[in-house]
């Protein structure tokens, strides 16, 4: 489609920038309204190479100090009772899903619910072996402190701390673990507490079975291209963490309902394009 790469920019700015004034946030409850709102967001600072809305970009105070003061104990507290999920999702930083959208995310990924999906990415190395053994501590020992489980797993030097925080990582990434809440006053003892995700969230996993992967992969796309009016193939697959066929079938199946037109490199809003 020969559109002027100019155009296609301005109109780019003109989107991003409307999005951007459309909420702004004061207090807990706005936050979840803003969160409702965008499907997805980051929870703290943005990525200039992604553009999706970042939290910080909306909070009405240009004080760090305060955003991090308010912010900070909003994500525990709203997260612990499920008013938006809280975890390490897009480009594997803190990231807000509303509710409504969490079935969507967990139905990415093409699984059954059970406590042993992880067994296949396991076999095909997208989990460690650390990680599978943090899954089935969680599936026996149900919601753990993760210094009791750092603890019961024998992990004790500082390589295997790092060790355990990036398999809890990458299980919160592909939603088989998820936070639960926070404990603790100083940071001495601050702590979080883990479950498996089916256990923590099972009217998501439920919701999730009505849709198919490329269903839901679609329906993820078209709202990033609803926030962000346009990406590269390149960016949709960062930031969802997903392989270059994946991204070019969810590009064609968007674009065969006519959500999405190709325009100097990117995807676009077809109003966008015009």
């Amino acid at each position: 489609m020969a559109v002027r790469a100019a155009s296609i920019q301005d109109a780019l700015t003109a989107h991003r920038a409307k999005v951007e004034r459309a909420h702004r946030v004061r207090n807990a409850a706005q936050l979840v309204a803003m969160v409702d709102a965008v499907g997805f967001c980051f929870a703290f600072t943005g990525e200039t190479a992604y553009p999706v809305p970042a939290c910080f970009d909306h909070l009405s105070t240009s004080d760090d100090g305060k955003k991090w003061e308010w912010m900070w104990p909003w994500k525990d507290e709203l997260a612990e009772a499920k008013k938006l999920y809280y975890g390490k999702l897009l480009v594997k930083k803190p990231t807000f899903v509303s509710m409504r959208m969490l079935p969507v995310f967990y139905a990415t990924f093409g699984r059954a619910g059970e406590t042993d999906d992880h067994v296949d990415d396991v076999r095909a190395g997208r989990l460690s072996d650390l990680a599978r053994r943090v899954v089935e501590y969680l599936a026996h020992r149900g919601e753990t402190q993760k210094k009791r489980m750092r603890a019961d797993l024998g992990i004790e030097s500082k390589e295997g701390r790092n060790d355990l925080e990036r398999a809890i990582e990458e299980l919160q990434r592909l939603m088989y673990v998820a936070r639960v809440k926070a404990v603790g006053e100083r940071s001495d003892d601050y702590n979080y507490t883990y479950d498996l995700f089916v256990r923590r969230y099972p009217e998501t996993v439920k919701a999730a079975e009505k849709r198919s992967s490329l269903e839901a992969n679609a329906t993820v796309l078209r709202r990033l291209l609803d926030l962000a009016g346009g990406v590269t193939p390149k960016q949709i697959g960062r930031l969802f963490d997903w392989d270059d066929e994946r991204v070019a079938r969810t590009i064609d199946a968007v674009e065969a309902k006519r959500g999405l037109v190709r325009a100097d490199g990117l995807v676009l809003l077809p109003e966008l394009a015009r």
